[in-house]
């Protein structure tokens, strides 16, 4: 049988993994640092065959996964970090014995691009300062504008967290007066539902 259900950590979609013969609780993808709103599954073995098991983070309940009939379950788990980056433990606790528990750390980044000057002539060159971009090795900003439409690479991310720092001229010189969304995030190809991406407002100004 397979149970969903939603929680403030994003726990759901549950699968069913192969049994192990002691409690043990993993992510996967397996990763040095995650995004802020990225997605990852907790792997729970070796828990009560049919049973549940309760998932916290410190004092914070996050929801119950169903165990398979080798005491395993898989759920989705979405990760949050507003600011900065923070070493998360998340436990599992068997509802029936709580001598079944185990725990996994994972470091979670927030997501951002600072961007100076945000706002003034077009053509000019930008400092860019982005970090917590953990889903890819190049950093791409999309620009829009109406039917202008440009995808523009920006460099290599590096360091566990997907950091860079770099200058780059993200607007043509004859770039229309107005507001411009950029977007940025770790695919070639824009996607305005990417879950790991920082959007920002550019404005052109002439004086």
């Amino acid at each position: 049988m397979t149970r969903s259900l939603a929680v403030a950590a994003g726990v759901a979609a549950l699968a069913f993994p192969s049994a192990a013969s002691a409690a043990s609780l993993t992510v996967s993808p397996q990763k040095p640092c995650y995004s802020n709103n990225e997605s990852v599954n907790l792997l729970g073995t070796g828990f009560a065959p049919l049973g549940a098991a309760n998932i916290t983070r410190g004092s914070a309940v996050l929801g119950q996964l169903s165990t398979d009939a080798n005491g395993a379950f898989n759920g989705v788990l979405t990760l949050a970090q507003s600011s900065g980056r923070q070493t998360k433990t998340y436990t599992a606790t068997d509802e029936a014995d709580s001598s079944l528990t185990a725990s996994v750390q994972i470091l979670v980044s927030s997501v951002r691009v600072g961007l100076k000057p945000a706002n003034g002539a077009p053509g000019r060159i930008m400092s860019i300062n982005a970090h917590g971009f953990t889903t890819g090795k190049t950093l791409w900003a999309h620009v829009r504008r109406g039917r202008s439409k440009r995808n523009l690479k920006i460099g290599r991310v590096r360091g566990a967290c997907g950091n860079l720092k770099t200058r780059k001229r993200l607007l043509p010189q004859d770039a229309a007066v107005g507001v411009h969304t950029v977007q940025f995030d770790t695919f070639r190809r824009f996607d305005p539902d990417r879950p790991v991406r920082d959007t920002y407002a550019v404005t052109v100004t002439r004086f």
